[in-house]
């Protein structure tokens, strides 16, 4: 019950997870997201241990579709499931499960897969892959988030988006450099809100400022936020 973009950005190695589902907290459980190594989600009946086992195996270097292969030969639940694993270098695949609730399905592109379970039909994915696929130039985390956006304007789930999230990691760097969730809509979609919306607004307040937590401020105590953006607009 999910939409989602998983990712590789060639030109920083940044890899990411975007989503949004109708089930509350979908960031603390599906998307995977460890730099340098791999981005998978886990959803539709999601394993967390598909998540942690398929980053151990990228690590080792296994290529996306063996790590699929792998899981699949240990999950005995494996149709219920639907996967997505982009490795640090761009390889990318998908699985749909045979047995997830209609609309289910994904499109792989270079570097990325759009997919999504019990969605309002298939444009939501094709909405998902073609705005991804036509940003290119754009900032990583801002593609990520219009990418969700256009799906969710192509319907989006069909009992609505009461959680979403946004992940991304950097190579070389332990820490994501944003990991901002929206664990419960407020007002929640059958009272007129929707998680969607609000990512987006905590995106826009939090994604600029992004850089100075993760890195700026930690070889600076003394910089603050307000100097830091300054900075940022006069460079």
């Amino acid at each position: 019950m999910t939409f989602t973009i998983v990712a590789h950005e060639p030109e920083t190695g940044n890899l990411g997870v975007c989503l949004a589902t109708s089930p509350l907290g979908v960031a603390s459980r599906c998307p995977h997201v460890r730099g340098g190594v791999a981005a998978i989600s886990s959803q539709c009946h999601s394993d967390w241990r598909h998540g942690m086992a398929g980053l151990k195996l990228a690590e080792q270097g296994w290529a996306p579709a063996q790590i699929l292969g792998a899981l699949k030969q240990k999950d005995p639940f494996f149709d219920y499931r639907q996967i997505g694993i982009v490795t640090a270098d761009g390889r990318a695949v998908a699985h749909s499960p045979s047995l997830g609730a209609p609309w289910t399905g994904h499109r792989v592109g270079a570097g990325f897969v759009a997919m999504g379970n019990n969605l309002a039909g298939p444009g939501v994915v094709a909405a998902i892959h073609d705005s991804f696929a036509a940003s290119g130039g754009t900032e990583f985390g801002e593609r990520l988030v219009r990418a969700i956006e256009a799906g969710y304007a192509a319907g989006g789930e069909t009992i609505g988006q009461r959680s979403a999230g946004l992940v991304i990691c950097a190579p070389g760097i332990e820490r994501p450099l944003i990991d901002i969730r929206v664990d419960m809509a407020n007002p929640l979609p059958e009272e007129g809100g929707d998680a969607v919306r609000d990512l987006r607004r905590l995106f826009d307040a939090y994604g600029p400022i992004a850089p100075y937590y993760a890195e700026a401020w930690l070889d600076d105590p003394e910089l603050s936020v307000a100097e830091f953006t300054a900075r940022r607009a006069s460079a």
